[in-house]
């Protein structure tokens, strides 16, 4: 009974991170609520709530109980993706027996440029 328990925490845990994702990418209560099989008021009232609590864009980090040290609220990857890559490829090509990529898994990304080597545009 409790691994089924488990379960469903997992799965609606899982659905909440679905529903903030694409509310972060602009989807509306309407679409989110389609998917649901739900209405849009309903699927606003239940999950509009858990946007709140996600606020790890806006404040990245949080001072600890003594006020003194900063934690950071997003996983590491979001603070250092070149490091978080390096590891990603590491760990595959540790693994992977039949991969003959230097870089398994970063090397299908498309890298962000930094705002400063962006060329200007002007009216």
């Amino acid at each position: 009974m409790s691994q089924a328990f488990q379960l469903i925490e997992l799965a609606e845990r899982a659905l909440v991170s679905a529903v903030i994702y694409e509310r972060e990418r602009g989807s509306s209560w309407t679409k989110i609520a389609q998917y649901l099989g739900i209405g849009p008021a309903e699927a606003e009232q239940r999950f509009g709530a858990n946007l709140d609590k996600n606020t790890a864009f806006e404040v990245p980090y949080r001072l600890d109980d003594t006020g003194r040290k900063r934690i950071p609220q997003l996983p590491t990857a979001a603070y250092d993706p070149a490091w978080a890559c390096d590891r990603l490829d590491t760990w595959a090509g540790n693994r992977l027996i039949l991969v003959n990529d230097e870089r398994p898994v970063s090397s299908g990304l498309v890298k962000a440029v930094p705002e400063e080597e962006l060329p200007s545009v002007t009216p």
